[in-house]
């Protein structure tokens, strides 16, 4: 009797495993995107160099008026880039912003999918 009861706690030990595996596989998917979520070296370069010739004093950060004479599509979103409130947009945060972009306008994957990787 009590090998029927251990064997019927490790199944479900097994099954709660195995949720939990194919859940956070789901989310993970989910939070990455597809490829095209993340940044490609060429994408970064482009961002760097725009950001640099931006940048007029060089202090490594735009002012709303640098993004508007450098970059000025930044501009009707730079309280939302500005993420440390300092009227500042430094590039990490600017790439930030952009892979967070990314990610949201990202189509989930599909679950059929998921599954078809998990039990190859």
């Amino acid at each position: 009797m009590n090998d029927v009861i251990l064997g019927a706690i490790r199944m479900r030990t097994g099954m709660r495993a195995g949720l939990v595996a194919g859940l956070s596989l789901l989310m993970l998917g989910a939070c990455a995107g597809p490829r095209r979520a993340g940044m490609e070296h060429a994408d970064i370069d482009e961002l760097r160099h725009r950001f640099e010739a931006a940048d007029v004093d060089g202090d490594e950060a735009l002012t709303p008026a640098e993004a508007e004479a450098g970059m000025p599509q930044l501009l009707d979103v730079f309280a939302t880039v500005d993420t440390d409130h300092n009227g500042r947009a430094t590039l990490a945060e600017i790439r930030s912003y952009l892979q967070w972009q990314r990610i949201a306008n990202a189509p989930p994957p599909d679950v059929r999918d998921v599954r078809q990787n998990r039990y190859r």
